[in-house]
């Protein structure tokens, strides 16, 4: 079926919608679910249950089973109040409802001896309903447990969830965190604000904008048993904004950290990079100070009430916190974030609601990725780039009946930001000891998402059986148009010796069309003490590439002349159907022990960049040529007659006319990688508020992308050179008996250990163009993981969540994927040689900051906050709240970069390879994490107003933990330490709110 045709069927469908349709979503919702029997267990038909709490009271009346149900609830505190004539009224005053959670109450009344009576126990956090994995953090946390005020902090408190960066106070929040799950790659998490899905396609797992973190009302965060609503196996971030109420509220605040209130660093000389034949010798000068604060200001307000009490609520939120950072060398990165959201909800008719939801994120960053190796004028100003709002939704809800609900959802998602260079339009030159210098590369990026949603669910029994049939159905369309331009026409790459390679540059531009089409179906149904879920997935993920025209480099208009490309398809598309299977028993007649197993699978998400695989436009297009050395301060690149151009171009230039050329390849039978995950868990309510868990997660991830070398055959130089024959063709894929063997060199590592350099290169008779044939490898993934969590809602003046996980995730890699046996740093399935039993990490890149040599993975890691009231009842009580993480310390990556000359391809020719120097991807580690952040808080309450005053102390201990090192030897620079932990900070605010 044709895309337009799924548009039109989507189209329809939304509007129709939005004259009756329902919010069944729990990426934003929870679920209320009341039994209510009399004292003989006997169920009750015709109670009048009315529940009261966010928005208008709703109500419904008990059927046959007794049953009456709330969905699609405001996270929040409700009152409940169940009425029967002859019957005494009960009242449960305190119902705590939270985002995917199901809350289900077993409420007995008696014979009429009491007008009223009112339960004070806590609503239960058991939630037999429930086969995920993961955390909800509640409003109460969010604002008195002392964090960097970022959802990307709040990921490090999930089991099994790591993060690529220690964020001190905030100095972390200007730029995303690169993270993985239990098993996942960062690539395949999933961003929900408000029920819309806002997951950037084109960077997959990342967000597109930043959030004003008061205008959270609860977080979920789902790492695993995820049901079939859920579309992949990564982990999926749920953030739910306030809303407004029947009565007008508003909260202020005002955070200030800065470097007056910042302890001195306290780091031993034994830990910079000393002088050894791996640098040159050439020690590291010891720096005064390490990463900084200089200043760390956030502000903001949010506000809601009714402006038709019981029908129509409003209410908006604004904030602009400001990040003011220095490098260990005193480079700047300074962030401002101004945000805003914007909510109206209105009850059309009894049965009836509607939603209006809008979000601007507006992030200007000066000298983003400032460090050791990007000094001040080739970092990147940041800001908005393309339309506005950031995303906006519009969703109407309706309840046809007790028994079925539907839900309908229109958004659209704007995300785009352009990346300028301080130094302007001036060639960038990287000098031999890996530092840039002059200016960068300019990029500039729109990434609008427009999405059709609808969602159902019924109730029905069969027998003894109640079941929750789930089921819905989603269309979305992702563009991706991305400039990337070389500053000055092309950059300069110091060779050594008084020599430059001098790369001229013709500008990138791909411009991407994705599709995302899905249904699932789940039923949930339970007997006794039984609760199953069972549930199919089906997602079809494909595009196009449009086409385009590109200016040629004014200095070397022959071989990169104007070029046009014509557009084409993907050439594949991933269609999949997948299993969600649960079980849930709960022990005991008070259930308060479950013992839980479910069998999951996922197919991956299709990132626009794979959309892209065959077009030849999107990468920017080079010529290569040698010459002397020009250095710091060349303002433009040197004359064509005064260099020597040795034959090479990049894989996208055809070397005969300077055209674009194809010189990739993909599979036709592409598939989309498939996760397999297994369950096995058991949970314990100590209390009703106080729960505790063991989880076992084992996942195996199969049909992994590889990036495999196409070559050609080529038994006269002519042929190599680029005869016609293999100019019309991509060539074939690579063997291992193509690659010949080099000389071994053997290098000293910075520990004085020697570790021979193997490096392997295209045999005499063999060439390639540098294309890659995209395909599905026989690699895998093996994950095992334990965790062991607790999670106590306040009361009785305290509350604490945390957990300590096990990690185990390696390879499996079968000799034949070997083709290369050069290794290289970047583990991932592209092609490279990655050992059978290597551990699995992801690499942070620079993408998102300077963590270049940043690579996650760790065996253990744990979490704990808690929160405790001193004296609440006395005028002198305060609050104290603590946050303690922990991890063993991430691979340090050795490597020297070799150069592989024209027997490899034109890119290593150029560039050189990345080999590692260690035998297993963990062999050398950093020292583990162990930070303690710390809070203290005074609360001042009057009649319709108060205001709490607190400090908040980040890395209490003033750790000092090196997190990076130039892992790159052989330079001048190498096992230089780029990055250590900010020292301790005090951070003070005053937070206001009325009702």
């Amino acid at each position: 079926m044709k895309s337009t045709t799924w548009g039109r069927i989507f189209a329809v469908t939304a509007l129709l919608l939005l004259v009756g349709s329902s919010a069944f979503a729990q990426l934003q919702s929870g679920n209320l679910f009341a039994k209510v029997t009399d004292e003989q267990g006997a169920a009750l038909p015709g109670v009048t249950v009315t529940v009261s709490g966010n928005g208008a009271p709703q109500v419904q009346v008990t059927n046959a089973q007794g049953d009456a149900r709330f969905l699609g609830l405001s996270p929040g505190t409700y009152a409940l109040e169940a009425q029967l004539e002859g019957f005494s009224t009960l009242n449960y005053p305190s119902v705590s409802i939270n985002v995917g959670r199901n809350t289900s109450l077993e409420l007995t009344l008696s014979a009429a001896v009491e007008d009223v009576i009112t339960v004070t126990a806590e609503s239960p956090l058991l939630d037999q309903k429930r086969i995920s994995t993961g955390n909800t953090v509640s409003s109460t946390e969010l604002e008195k447990i002392p964090t960097a005020r970022d959802p990307w902090a709040v990921l490090q408190s999930t089991p099994g969830v790591l993060t690529d960066r220690i964020n001190v106070g905030g100095n972390e929040s200007g730029q995303q965190s690169q993270y993985v799950g239990l098993g996942s790659g960062g690539d395949q998490a999933v961003w929900s604000l408000d029920g819309v899905t806002i997951t950037d396609m084109s960077a997959t797992g990342s967000s597109p904008g930043y959030y004003d973190f008061d205008a959270f009302e609860e977080m979920q965060v789902t790492t695993g048993g995820g049901d079939a609503s859920i579309a992949t196996g990564g982990v999926v971030l749920n953030m739910v904004t306030k809303r407004g109420t029947n009565e007008w509220r508003g909260s202020g605040r005002y955070f200030q950290a800065d470097k007056s209130n910042q302890s001195d660093l306290d780091i031993s000389r034994s830990e910079f990079g000393k002088a050894g034949p791996w640098n040159g010798n050439r020690a590291q000068p010891v720096f005064a100070q390490g990463n900084q604060i200089e200043k760390i200001e956030d502000w903001g307000g949010e506000l809601g009430g009714p402006i038709v009490k019981d029908r129509l609520w409003v209410w908006g939120s604004y904030a602009k916190p400001e990040i003011d950072l220095r490098t260990i060398n005193g480079f700047q990165d300074l962030s401002t974030l101004e945000d805003w959201n914007a909510k109206v909800n209105a009850q059309i008719t009894a049965s009836n609601s509607a939603t209006a939801f809008a979000w601007q994120s507006d992030k200007v960053k000066i000298g983003r990725n400032a460090g050791p190796t990007r000094p001040q004028e080739t970092t990147w100003n940041q800001s908005k780039f393309g339309p506005s709002p950031t995303a906006y939704k519009i969703e109407d809800t309706h309840i046809f009946s007790s028994n079925f609900y539907l839900t309908g959802l229109y958004s659209v998602v704007n995300g785009g930001f352009q990346l300028v260079p301080q130094g302007g339009n001036v060639p960038p030159f990287l000098d031999a000891a890996g530092i840039w210098h002059n200016s960068f590369f300019l990029v500039q990026i729109e990434r609008p998402q427009e999405q059709y949603k609808a969602d159902a669910s019924s109730f029905f029994n069969t027998g003894n059986l109640s079941h929750e049939l789930k089921y819905g159905a989603s269309y979305r369309t992702v563009d991706q148009t991305t400039l990337s331009r070389t500053q000055g026409d092309g950059y300069e790459l110091e060779l050594g010796g008084g020599t430059s390679l001098y790369a001229f540059s013709r500008d990138g531009f791909i411009d991407v069309a994705g599709e995302y089409t899905s249904l699932f179906i789940q039923d949930t149904f339970s007997v006794g003490n039984l609760t199953a879920n069972v549930g199919v997935r089906y997602d079809k993920q494909g595009g196009d590439n449009r086409g385009v025209t590109i200016q040629g480099n004014p200095i070397d208009s022959v071989h990169l002349p104007t070029a046009t490309y014509a557009g084409g398809p993907a050439g594949f598309e991933w269609e999949t159907i997948v299993p969600r299977l649960g079980l849930t028993y709960a022990l005991g007649a008070e259930r308060k022990t479950l013992l839980r197993a479910s069998y999951s699978q996922y197919a991956d998400q299709l990132a626009t960049g794979f959309v892209g695989w065959l077009n030849p436009a999107a990468p920017q297009s080079y010529a290569y040529w040698y010459g002397p050395t020009r250095g710091v301060g060349a303002t433009r690149l040197p004359r064509l007659a005064d260099l020597f151009y040795f034959g090479y171009s990049s894989s996208n230039v055809n070397p005969t006319n300077g055209q674009l050329i194809q010189s990739n390849r993909v599979d036709s039978d592409l598939n989309a990688p498939l996760t397999d995950e297994l369950l096995l868990s058991v949970e314990h309510a100590l209390l009703p508020e106080f729960v505790v868990g063991l989880n076992f997660t084992y996942r195996q991830l199969t049909d992994l992308l590889e990036q495999e070398r196409l070559v050609f055959d080529c038994p006269t130089a002519a042929d190599c050179s680029g005869s016609a024959a293999n100019l019309n063709s991509t060539g074939r894929v690579h063997r291992a008996s193509d690659y010949v063997k080099r000389n071994n060199i053997t290098r000293t590592l910075p520990d004085g250990t020697t570790f021979p350099l193997e490096v392997w290169e295209l045999r005499s008779g063999v060439s390639t163009r540098g294309g890659f044939l995209l395909e599905n490898g026989d690699r895998e993934q093996e994950y095992k993981g334990v965790s062991f969590t607790f999670n106590k809602r306040l009361s009785n003046r305290w509350m604490t969540r945390g957990n300590i996980t096990w990690s185990d995730w390696t390879w499996n890699t079968p000799n034949s994927e070997n083709e290369d046996p050069t290794r290289q740093i970047n583990n991932g399935a592209g092609g490279q040689a990655v050992k059978d039993g290597d551990v699995v990490v992801q690499g942070s890149g620079t993408g998102s900051g300077a963590k270049g040599n940043v690579f996650i993975n760790s065996e253990w890691s744990y979490s704990l906050n808690a929160l405790y009231q001193v004296a609440p009842d006395r005028p002198w009580g305060f609050n104290v709240a603590g946050n303690l993480t922990g991890r063993q310390g991430y691979p340090i990556q050795y490597f020297q970069r070799v150069s592989g000359g024209a027997a490899r391809n034109t890119k290593d020719g150029a560039f050189g390879v990345n080999v590692p120097l260690t035998a297993d991807q963990d062999s050398y580690r950093f020292d583990d994490i162990r930070i303690l952040d710390l809070r203290v808080e005074k609360e001042f309450s009057f009649k319709d107003f108060g205001f709490t005053v607190g400090a908040d102390v980040f890395n209490a201990t003033n750790e000092s933990t090196v997190l990076q090192r130039q892992g790159r030897l052989q330079i001048a620079t190498g096992d230089h330490v780029t990055e250590v932990i900010s020292p301790r900070i005090i951070r003070l605010g005053v937070k206001f709110n009325f009702r």
